[in-house]
């Protein structure tokens, strides 16, 4: 084979080689979109947007700092993590509770999050500081307006 053919050959082998590659590489990346289940589940951060509140109630009695720290509570104030795992378990956001305020009884205090953006999952639990966590199935949240009420502590009946 002459000098000419033989670069030639190795021009095109490069080319298939790199194209043998790309493909590959490709179907490694649509693979990993796969969920364990085989359907592909959307990964990327989306626009959704979960907001709630996280009201902790200290007494059958109305309290004059209603917000004020509480034995036991400790984790459960401005600044608290609140975190968002997916159907795996995995943390997929977090956000910190703000400044509480007063609820209308003044028997507890009201805590806002807002988290964004959340990825697509089939179902999320959401947790407070170092509290369990509840759980809310996608559709769930789709049909609360992406907005969760939570609580802790008990109140009287009145």
């Amino acid at each position: 084979m002459s000098r000419l053919g033989l670069g030639r050959w190795r021009r095109e082998h490069r080319v298939l080689v790199f194209a043998v590659m790309a493909l590959g590489l490709a179907g490694l990346a649509v693979l990993g979109t796969r969920s364990s289940a085989g359907s592909a589940v959307p990964r990327a951060r989306t626009g959704l947007r979960l907001a709630g509140t996280f009201t902790l109630f200290s007494s059958s009695q109305p309290q004059a700092k209603p917000c004020a720290s509480r034995p036991g509570y400790s984790d459960i104030a401005a600044g608290a993590p609140v975190v968002v795992r997916d159907e795996r378990g995995v943390t997929v956001a977090t956000a910190p509770l703000s400044s509480g305020t007063s609820e209308p009884s003044r028997r507890g205090c009201v805590f806002r999050f807002r988290i964004q953006p959340l990825p697509v999952a089939a179902a999320y639990t959401v947790s407070v500081g170092r509290r369990g966590g509840l759980r809310y199935s996608y559709a769930d949240l789709q049909n609360a307006g992406w907005r969760v009420t939570m609580g802790l502590g008990a109140v009287a009946p009145k």
